[in-house]
């Protein structure tokens, strides 16, 4: 079942896997379901989170590069 939900995953862009993540934590903390549905949830909710943490430290990355690269203004100086 990872397996399937790891590409599903895979296919999203942050803001989904966000908004995902959310209606997980909302399910769950409606305590209105039964275990096995909670384990599959959590375990969604466990690769979501590493998706997006992944995800900012790449954007996190692509300023840090951007920010250090020298503006056409300060190369002509």
């Amino acid at each position: 079942m990872s397996e399937k939900i790891k590409k599903q995953i895979a296919k999203m862009d942050f803001e989904s896997a966000m908004a995902r993540l959310e209606e997980i934590v909302e399910i769950m903390s409606s305590q209105k379901i039964n275990l096995d549905s909670m384990i599959s949830l959590h375990e969604e909710g466990s690769l979501l989170k590493v998706f997006c943490e992944e995800k900012l430290a790449e954007a996190k990355m692509k300023i840090e590069i951007v920010s250090k690269k020298p503006s056409s203004n300060e190369a002509a100086s």
